[in-house]
């Protein structure tokens, strides 16, 4: 009986540990599920975010945005806006003239940025081209950006030919007179592309969400602009809207590139 009740003993307190562990883990489950973005241009001053001086604070916007009044945008601390100009499978954004105009007249700097649906470098160079044709005319205090997010690129073997994309469009807005970059999370920068070969070439905005216990002051690539939420409450805009930091002056640059575009490599 004394054998028995030990041995079984030593089943109980295993079963035991392998619960509360279990309990232990569902909890840190439940903690991360409640994962809060942050919701304001205030709140990534109280986070470790990437190293580097935060120069200005941003929205982008597309037409799910609804009506938006940039006026109040810009009263709230916000300098720049990144307009989503369209998409391969939409053509133009509905909203883009509306929102450029509008966000001009606020005193906003304004970009834009391109969602790809396309798998070929040769895709990339024809979407670049319309590009040029939607924002012919416009002035831009930020880089054009190609959104480079959709699923059907994200294979480990497309890495040469997403890299091949994002460099022929790239060039393509560069040729047509215009400041070219490429928008991408973290996982494609890491995974899914040549990151070092493209944060050397082009200027990269990273997409990586952060809450307060985030900590990214140690990041080594090579960016200039931060997308760290999609959950921003700003006023005059009625939806959630994107958040992002840049660390560098891209009116002055750009106002160098304008000046010295002539004598660019293209």
């Amino acid at each position: 009986m004394k054998n028995f009740i030990k041995k079984h003993s030593k089943v109980f307190i295993f079963s035991t540990i392998v619960v509360l562990l279990a309990a232990l883990l569902s909890t840190a489950a439940i903690t991360n599920g409640n994962y809060q973005y942050l919701k304001s241009a205030d709140d990534i001053d109280t986070i470790s975010k990437p190293t580097g001086e935060v120069v200005a604070k941003g929205i982008d916007v597309s037409r799910y945005q609804g009506d938006i009044d940039f006026n109040q945008v810009k009263a709230e601390g916000y300098d720049f806006v990144i307009i989503r100009v369209g998409t391969t499978t939409g053509g133009k954004d509905k909203n883009f003239e509306t929102y450029y105009e509008n966000a001009l007249r606020a005193g906003l700097d304004i970009g834009g940025y391109y969602y790809t649906y396309s798998t070929t470098a040769e895709e990339a160079g024809s979407e670049a081209k319309q590009v040029l044709e939607y924002i012919r005319g416009k002035s831009f205090t930020y880089p054009v950006f190609y959104d480079f997010e959709y699923p059907e690129l994200l294979s480990y073997t497309r890495a040469d030919e997403n890299t091949k994309m994002i460099n022929t469009f790239c060039k393509v807005i560069k040729r047509g007179g215009y400041y070219p970059g490429v928008y991408i999370s973290n996982s494609v920068y890491n995974n899914h592309i040549d990151s070092l070969q493209i944060g050397n070439t082009w200027d990269v905005w990273v997409a990586h969400y952060l809450d307060h216990t985030s900590d990214y002051s140690g990041y080594s690539k090579n960016f200039s602009m931060w997308q760290y939420s999609n959950q921003g409450k700003v006023a005059g805009i009625n939806t959630d809207v994107d958040l992002n930091v840049c660390y560098v002056d891209y009116p002055s640059i750009i106002d160098e590139f304008n000046k010295t575009f002539g004598t660019l490599d293209n």
